[in-house]
C-alpha cells in the first residue's frame, strides 16, 4: 500500500479508491447494508477518483507534454530556416553552374585564338595585325574570365 504514495496524488487517489472498494465489499458482505454508510463509502470514492484526476492533470502540467506548442513553433522555424538555406544554396549553385559554363566557352575561344596564332606564317603580310588583334582578344577574354571568377 505504501508503494502507491510515492505517485504522489495520483497514488494516494489510487490509495484511497481501493480502500474504499474494500470498504463497500465489506459492507455489502452485511446482511442488511447500511445505506448511509455506503453513500459515504460512495462520496469517499468520488473524493479519491477526483484526487487522483487532479493529480493526473497535474504531472501532465509538469510534464513536456504541456510545451509541445513551444516545440512546434520551434520546429516551424528551423523548417522555415531551412528551406530559407536550401533556397540560397540552389541560387549559388546555380550561380556557380552559369560561371563554370561561361569559363567553359571563354577557355574553348582561347585555346581557338591560340591554336589559330600557331598557324599563322610568320613571313605572311597580314601576320602583325593579325597577331595584335589576337592579343587584343585574349586581353579580353582574360578579363572576362578574372571578372566570372570574382563573382
Amino acid at each position: 500500500m505504501t508503494s502507491y504514495l510515492a505517485y504522489g496524488a495520483v497514488g494516494l487517489g489510487l490509495a484511497l479508491a481501493v480502500l474504499a472498494y474494500r470498504l463497500l465489499t465489506k459492507e455489502q458482505d452485511m446482511k442488511t447494508p447500511r445505506q448511509m454508510l455506503v453513500n459515504a463509502i460512495y462520496v469517499f470514492m468520488g473524493f479519491s477518483l477526483v484526487l487522483t484526476g487532479a493529480g493526473f492533470v497535474s504531472e501532465y502540467v509538469k510534464s513536456d507534454a504541456s510545451s509541445i506548442d513551444r516545440v512546434r513553433a520551434e520546429l516551424s522555424d528551423k523548417t522555415k530556416q531551412l528551406t530559407d538555406l536550401q533556397e540560397r544554396y540552389a541560387a549559388v549553385e546555380q550561380a556557380l553552374t552559369t560561371s563554370r559554363t561561361v569559363m567553359q566557352s571563354l577557355m574553348d575561344i582561347k585555346q581557338g585564338k591560340v591554336s589559330r596564332l600557331k598557324q599563322l606564317d610568320p613571313k605572311a603580310p597580314e601576320y602583325v595585325p593579325l597577331v595584335q588583334e589576337i592579343q587584343a582578344d585574349l586581353e579580353r577574354l582574360d578579363k572576362s574570365l578574372k571578372d566570372a571568377l570574382s563573382r
